[in-house]
């Protein structure tokens, strides 16, 4: 690869001519006359009736069912009744034929969802357990999945140790399901159990010492000399002692507190992947997780969000299994540990007038509440409940939770419904369904987010899609984007898109009580092809969260979005926006891009305006399009650029192609050339060239300018244009 940092110089006269500012150069083009049609959606609502004893009620018709949106009673448009054969177990009409029944309403029309038809499936999701708990669930799938034989469900088994891993994939082979249940390994929990340990006994000697060192004082008061110095001597023992044990439990907790939030992140990837794979296939979905509890800590509530959002669109069903069973220490156990290592914490301070945990008092409040939070009957309760399923607690004999469960896959009903609220604004929309019988139990996905049909987005970026379906699309702040095209051979069609947002746009809240702020943001881009088809969509989430004291430095930064998706030539539409989570408000922009076709000749990438650059240690690819040997170039997004005496631009770009080759350098203002200059392409001939140029601005007025390289090699010539603004 050959490069070099070339400056380009123009006449002076003509770089310091006066013209007015063009309207030309804006990377975000207005979309005032861009409308979208109004579609209607079907909603699908899986519903399983119990009565009061448990069992399956199979004898309801759709003027049974009440479903209300928000509220608002909706009209049932098609009713299924499903009772169909087999099951992941025994007993439960083994290989018997399915059938169902559907009932239309009267209303008809090509937008009801016709209900699914299709063999059923079942992921078996086995979180990081413990022996005990891992023998426990073990145990209890293998008894109750046979030795041998085929069903019409379809059994896969997975790990999460971290991440996700595929014991056994989807197969009807139930020898198959049963050894990879049977090949699991126990996960890292004895490590946490050790540690748990060892808090314990720390909690103990600090209170130990505590009493000694109050009986030392009390002690004191009727003795003197020698005795006295001994005394002061024993008592300065214990209070270094006791200052050693308190710094070992705050490390403890804070090593605590990394390791569950890492636990949680990689627990809801696993989840949310496995739903993914359960979204292709058809017929009922089931997820079965064995867990020991299921973190639902402030940061990973909108991870667990995002799980369960994406079971209910993709219409998966989660029961949750309390892999702990009959607990020789319950939950409550440790709970009440907690309040009490909190309640004897706070009584030593009041009683020596010092903190003696060195800690904020407000991290024993969080402690006690993130007890509570990881109770089994939070995180993996909601998990269950809101996706129609339900928590298995508090019992080794697991086999009667197969069972129900199976029942579940094989007695119920579908309903659809098209709301009335037609608006795909991406909020959340509660789902309730009545039964008008009494003593009768509902259980079914508790609501939906209002997204346009298409592929498949993440949860959390809903609401930020559902921004660009406005006209206008929102600016409350502004924003920076841009997409670019390199077609290297190795690597084409690559299409380098970068957004960056200032985050003193975002709303920051700022929580007193603990000490903290936190701001929400996510970033979304869609590509969009001549005829309006979404071709690709890319987004992050991002949650900013530390000390309260450090907020004005949190409003300083800046996001950064990069990603490098492969387009086929052609024209696009890029539409990108920046949603801000805690303000529900958005900034978004539009732009054009053209991703030229390959050919055997030469091929030009885009002219890209350089910010700045930085220079990295490690080696980057040899295709990496915005670095240059190590020099990492930050590409100008849109914004402004100061005018100076002694400023200059930087410019850059790619030829690749082993022809001979020249370019030349225009600079224009309202399609007139002001100045124009050869520029010198080092190593010409090599497959890959790199230019990096300087444009000489220091002279030019305020306005906005275009800059044209254009490449000629024998008969065949390619230009790029780029345009910058001068404040």
């Amino acid at each position: 690869m050959q490069q070099r940092f070339a400056a380009c110089a123009f006449t002076t006269a003509l770089v310091c001519a006066g013209l007015a500012a063009s309207p030309h150069g804006q990377s975000a083009l207005p979309r005032a006359d861009q409308t979208y049609s109004t579609a209607t959606t079907a909603i699908l609502v899986d519903v399983v009736v119990r009565d009061s004893k448990g069992r399956p009620v199979l004898d309801l018709s759709a003027a049974d069912f009440e479903i209300a949106e928000d509220g608002v009673r909706q009209k049932v448009d098609t009713f299924t009744r499903v009772a169909r054969g087999g099951g992941i177990g025994v007993g439960i009409g083994w290989r018997t034929p399915g059938s169902s029944t559907v009932t239309p309403t009267d209303r008809h029309g090509d937008d009801a969802a016709a209900p699914p038809e299709g063999e059923a499936a079942t992921a078996l999701v086995f979180d990081r357990l413990s022996s005990e708990a891992l023998r426990l669930a073990q145990r209890a799938t293998l008894d109750y999945v046979p030795m041998s034989g085929d069903s019409a469900v379809r059994v896969g088994v997975f790990a999460t140790d971290p991440g996700v891993r595929v014991v056994q994939s989807y197969t009807t082979d139930r020898a198959q399901v049963r050894r990879a249940v049977a090949g699991l390994v126990p996960g890292g929990t004895t490590i946490a159990e050790e540690k748990a340990e060892r808090t314990d006994e720390l909690m103990a000697r600090r209170r130990q010492l505590e009493e000694e060192s109050q009986a030392l004082v009390r002690a004191a008061a009727g003795i003197g000399g020698a005795d006295l110095a001994r005394n002061g001597a024993q008592l300065g023992e214990r209070e270094t002692e006791r200052r050693l044990v308190q710094t070992e439990l705050n490390i403890l907790r804070s090593f605590e507190n990394m390791d569950r939030d890492h636990e949680g992140y990689d627990t809801s990837a696993a989840l949310l992947t496995v739903i993914r794979s359960l979204s292709y296939l058809p017929g009922r979905k089931t997820v079965v997780f064995f867990s020991e509890g299921l973190p639902v800590s402030p940061v990973l509530s909108a991870k667990l969000d995002a799980v369960i959002e994406a079971a209910n669109r993709a219409h998966v069903t989660t029961y949750a299994v309390d892999a702990k069973g009959l607990r020789t220490r319950s939950s409550s156990a440790s709970i009440l540990k907690e309040m009490q290592g909190f309640v004897d914490e706070r009584s030593s301070q009041l009683a020596s007038g010092t903190d003696m945990s060195n800690q904020p008092l407000t991290m024993g409040f969080e402690r006690v509440e993130d007890t509570f939070r990881l109770d089994s009957r939070t995180g993996l309760a909601r998990l269950a409940e809101e996706t129609g399923g339900f928590l298995v607690e508090q019992t080794n004999n697991l086999t009667s939770a197969f069972k129900r469960i199976d029942e579940d896959n094989r007695y119920h009903y579908l309903l659809t419904y098209t709301p009335r609220n037609t608006m795909f604004d991406g909020r959340f929309r509660s789902i309730a369904v009545r039964v008008r019988r009494p003593d009768t139990q509902v259980f079914a996905r508790k609501g939906y987010r209002a997204a346009r049909p298409g592929p498949a987005p993440a949860a959390f970026d809903l609401p930020a899609f559902a921004m660009l379906d406005r006209t206008p699309i929102p600016r409350a702040f502004p924003i920076e984007a841009a997409a670019f095209s390199f077609p290297d051979p190795a690597r084409p069609g690559l299409t380098p898109v970068m957004l960056r947002v200032n985050t003193s746009a975002l709303r920051f809240n700022v929580d007193e009580r603990r000490g903290s702020y936190a701001a929400h943001a996510v970033v979304g881009v869609r590509i969009r092809d001549q005829e309006g088809r979404e071709v690709e969509r890319l987004s992050q989430e991002y949650l900013l969260t530390g000390n309260a004291a450090d907020v004005e430095a949190g409003r300083r930064g800046e996001i950064l979005f990069y990603r490098e998706p492969t387009l086929r030539s052609g024209v696009y539409t890029v539409e990108s926006v920046v949603y801000d989570g805690n303000a529900h408000q958005a900034g978004a922009r539009v732009a054009t891009l053209t991703v030229p076709e390959v050919t055997a000749g030469v091929a030009m990438s885009s002219l890209v305006i350089v910010d700045r650059s930085e220079e990295v240690s490690d080696t980057p690819a040899a295709t990496a399009p915005l670095f240059v040997g190590r020099m990492l170039l930050y590409p100008n997004l849109g914004h402004a650029l100061r005018q100076s005496s002694d400023g200059a631009l930087t410019f850059f770009f790619t030829v690749y192609g082993a022809a001979p080759r020249s370019a030349t350098a225009q600079l224009l203002r309202n399609g007139g050339v002001l100045a124009e200059a050869p520029v010198e392409l080092a190593g010409a001939g090599a497959d890959r060239v790199q230019h990096v140029g300087k444009l000489p601005i220091g002279g030019l007025p305020a306005g906005t300018y275009e800059l044209r390289i254009r490449i000629e090699s024998g008969s065949q010539s390619q230009s790029r244009n780029a345009f910058f603004t001068i404040e």
